[in-house]
């Protein structure tokens, strides 16, 4: 053995940026591995990736003799906490330890020996972080509650039960168990005036106090009121609550003057919330290679004057120093990146709810219309070790949060927050006067918060391998198969069948149904397909039914006569089966575009009715409606009556325009449904269509539908594009590539209004051809409420259909049912895919010709390389 030596070698295989590495061997058996500054650093993510005998994405073991990049291992000061600390829990690959005296817990990843924590070890030192912040990074729960008037107020479990010793731990099964009590300390804070006036709040505070930096402190708790001339005390956490109350009394105010001054103002106490109580239990445990963390929502209690309104767990988990190299990734859209210490301090932090915002919540203004959070997931990536997070339970009731070094302390850092319970405002209006009172929801989700944590390491250590873990973990969960060989890629064409527009007759207004594409166009379109040599196709089929696009309740029926009724169904239904096309009618099952019957409630009682927006005031447009939601408790009736009728036409496919796309309460006092309810029943009910009708196309592709989508379309293909994030990442498709065939937006209606960069994302993602075509002329939209399909006709996009599909065919039928082993950039605008099989993809998105690897790539082209 070697101690106590410094040996320079050289990096093998290119795998050190720096070309060197030092490897400092310390007492004992665990090697310390760093760059000059400290820190290991790694070239390229890609390089070295190991594969299994099925293609999988491998976890590299990081010792010396198997992988060649240097180690990064925890600092001493880190190796010192460990000891600090108690086993709890062994498997083959992690351990689990826990501080029995600040709660805090570890997980040793034996594999490579590297530890993690939940709160940064030494962030005493961070000089950046006030009190409050500290006492955040030395905690493990945050949570939020309402007063009676909805107003928010924050816990975090150091000041709040740790310090105080309000906590309580015991052994559970492969872990261990913790019990909070978050409570405010009685007394103490009493001479803190809720609003004290102007005059007095000099008088008999500021001047009464000793030096400049006291009257700060003070002036910094509370708010001047220019209109009112008085001062209001901030929402203040309990311990900057009592540093308060000490500067008071310092100036000799008393509880007495702050009763006088509350009353003189009209105000009540500012201490009102002093009875808000909470215990909520947590469990850490192991699972062979994966740490888990869960609260079992139906043992937490709260008084019902102060609703939990959230809690976000475990902030800190493996939060990255403000010196370490990396990023964090984010689940939103197809997958976005945020560069560790990126500096942008004036950018928002993330945070997204996972499926989307609900919608059974009045949204009066909306700016911004973003594409959802598809998939539970988030992820962090440190020097040459990653962590996955999975929100495995209560993942409709998350959100995704994440930021990064230097806002409030120097950690970066992702995590999930839970909504317990939901609160809105009712508006009350009487003449010109209006006044709003907040309305809670009454029966909050009473099942388990789960959060499922991966590690990763190595080459593996970047966000192919945590999409490769992720594909692993929807393997081993759903018994997910790949897709089988098939001779071409399909060609997904989605038509537009029928729809209302608003007529008159003499002067008498009416609406009537009218054709966009008969089921004997639709079938005439697909015999052109043929004659292109397109013989692999899926045909989505919109509007075929109940009064076509917008259509009126599923659960009867019937046939447009506009369209050709039943026997030109079957035409169309005869010719699909006799040429193998897939053929996947689509159907609305949550979204009411007619009547109210069967719709959710808002929390004021209100049916959940949605409007469109204002798209110059981003306003609520009252007089533009769009559709109810259905309620959840109505689901399974609406399916089952479906179905009934559905079954009789012999159709082997359906495609599902809502169930993947989105999830939504029902706040009906006599039956509510919270929202994580809802999402299991659309599970169920698309495993039950799933079963009844062989075959679904899915939109949008929220994770629980995942295991039954033969097809999904409108699966993202970029993320939103917020300040904070630094570069678009394909983590949807890597994760989900060979077992479901993908496709975004159709070509002549995508975002980048350009059918060919459609197709190069398609080649990047290994996606396929998507068109929406209608076969009728593009003018009978004109001035209707479908103006958005103005440009969908078919003979405008045909010929370039048939060329892009032609093109690209070749490519995308090698590697349709490959999963993706590497994904990186080579320059600006330049990525390359690798599969399984080998085969490599490199796609210039730029209107100019560049140079990589060698070899030139045509503008707006691409290189097939590994064939």
């Amino acid at each position: 053995m070697i101690n106590r030596k410094h040996v320079v070698i050289a990096a093998l295989c290119g795998c050190l940026a720096a070309g060197t590495a030092i490897i400092n061997y310390a007492d004992g058996d665990n090697a310390n591995v760093g760059s000059t500054t400290g820190e290991a650093t790694l070239g390229s993510a890609a390089a070295g990736r190991g594969k299994s005998s099925n293609g999988e994405v491998a976890i590299a073991s990081l010792n010396p003799a198997s992988d060649t990049a240097a180690r990064t291992i925890n600092t001493p000061e880190e190796l010192n906490a460990l000891k600090q600390m108690e086993q709890v829990s062994e498997t083959d690959a992690l351990a689990l330890f826990i501080n029995k005296e600040t709660a805090e817990i570890a997980v040793k990843d034996k594999r490579d020996g590297y530890v993690w924590f939940s709160n940064p070890i030494g962030h005493q030192k961070d000089t950046l972080a006030s009190p409050l912040y500290q006492s955040e990074l030395s905690s493990q729960l945050l949570l939020t509650y309402y007063n009676e008037k909805g107003q928010v107020y924050r816990f975090n479990s150091y000041d709040d039960s740790v310090e105080k010793k309000q906590f309580e731990i015991t052994a559970a099964k492969n872990g261990v168990r913790i019990v909070y009590r978050f409570g405010k300390a009685s007394g103490g804070t009493e001479n803190i005036p809720a609003v004290i006036s102007k005059e007095r709040f000099q008088k008999l505070i500021l001047d009464k106090l000793p030096d400049d930096d006291a009257r700060k402190q003070v002036s910094y708790k509370f708010r001047l009121n220019q209109e009112k001339q008085v001062y209001e005390v901030r929402n203040l956490q309990d311990n900057v609550k009592q540093e308060l109350a000490g500067y008071l009394t310092q100036a000799g105010y008393t509880k007495e003057d702050a009763a006088q001054d509350n009353q003189e103002n009209g105000a009540e106490a500012a201490a009102s919330d002093e009875q808000a109580a909470f215990t909520i239990p947590v469990e850490y445990a192991l699972d062979a290679d994966q740490f888990v963390v869960s609260i079992a929502a139906k043992d937490v209690r709260y008084s019902p004057e102060f609703p939990l309104a959230s809690v976000q767990l475990l902030k800190h988990f493996g939060a990255a120093t403000d010196k370490k190299q990396g990023y964090i990734f984010v689940p939103d859209g197809s997958g976005a990146l945020i560069q560790l210490n990126n500096k942008k301090l004036s950018a928002e932090p993330f945070n997204m709810p996972v499926y989307g915002e609900d919608g059974t919540f009045d949204v009066k203004e909306r700016v911004v219309t973003s594409s959802p959070v598809r998939l539970p997931v988030f992820g962090l990536k440190q020097n040459d070790h990653a962590l996955l997070g999975i929100i495995e339970d209560g993942d409709a009731l998350s959100s995704v949060l994440a930021d990064i070094s230097g806002r409030h302390d120097s950690y970066n850092t992702v995590n999930a927050e839970f909504q317990f319970v939901a609160m809105d405002y009712y508006t009350l209006s009487s003449g010109t006067k209006t006044s709003s009172v907040p309305m809670f929801q009454q029966q909050p989700y009473q099942g388990d918060l789960r959060v499922r944590y991966s590690f990763l390491s190595g080459s593996a250590a970047d966000y192919v391998g945590m999409a490769g873990a992720y594909r692993n973990y929807l393997i081993d969960k759903y018994k997910l198969k790949k897709l089988d060989e098939q001779a071409n890629a399909p060609f997904i064409l989605e038509v537009e069948g029928a729809f209302r527009k608003k007529k008159s007759f003499l002067g008498i207004p009416y609406s009537a149904t009218e054709s966009l594409t008969t089921y004997d166009e639709a079938g005439s379109m697909l015999k052109l397909l043929k004659t292109q040599g397109i013989d692999t196709i899926a045909l989505r089929y919109v509007g075929w039914f109940n009064d076509g696009i917008r259509h009126s309740s599923p659960k009867d029926v019937e046939l447009e006569g506009a369209l050709g009724g039943k026997k030109g169904l079957q035409r169309l239904i005869d010719y699909t089966k006799q040429n193998g096309v897939g053929l996947y009618p689509d159907v609305a099952f949550l979204e009411k575009y007619k009547g109210a019957k069967d719709s959710a409630d808002l929390l004021d009682r209100r049916s959940a009715a949605v409007y469109n927006y204002n798209p110059v005031m981003y306003v609520q447009d009252s007089d533009s409606f769009s559709h109810y939601k259905l309620s959840p408790n109505k689901l399974p009736s609406t399916v089952d009556a479906f179905m009934n009728d559905y079954a009789k036409f012999g159709i082997s496919g359906l495609s599902l325009r809502d169930m993947g796309n989105e999830v939504n309460s029902d706040f009906d006092p006599q039956a509510s449904v919270d929202r994580q309810a809802a999402r299991n029943t659309i599970l169920r009910e698309t495993d039950k269509l799933k079963q009844q009708s062989g075959r679904l196309m899915i939109s949008g592709g929220n994770a629980y539908t995942l295991p039954y989508a033969d097809i999904v379309v409108h699966a993202p293909t970029s993320s939103n594009r917020l300040n904070i994030t630094d570069e678009d990442v394909m983590f949807y498709q890597i994760a989900l590539h060979g077992y479901v065939d993908l496709a975004g937006a159709p070509f002549n209606m995508d975002g980048y209004q350009n059918p060919r960069a459609s197709m190069l994302k398609a080649l990047e993602t290994g996606s396929n051809i998507y068109y929406a075509w209608y076969y009728n002329e593009a003018s009978v939209v004109k001035d209707t409420a479908y103006n958005d399909l103005y440009a969908l006709h078919y003979a405008d996009w045909f010929d370039e259909a048939a060329q892009l599909y032609n093109e690209a065919n070749p490519i995308l039928k090698q590697v349709r049912n490959q999963v993706i082993t590497g994904h990186r950039n080579l320059a600006d605008r330049v990525v390359e895919t690798t599969f399984e099989n080998g085969m490599t993809i490199i796609v210039n998105y730029n209107q100019t010709a560049v140079q990589v690897n060698g070899m030139e790539i045509g503008a707006e082209s691409y290189r097939v390389g590994g064939e």
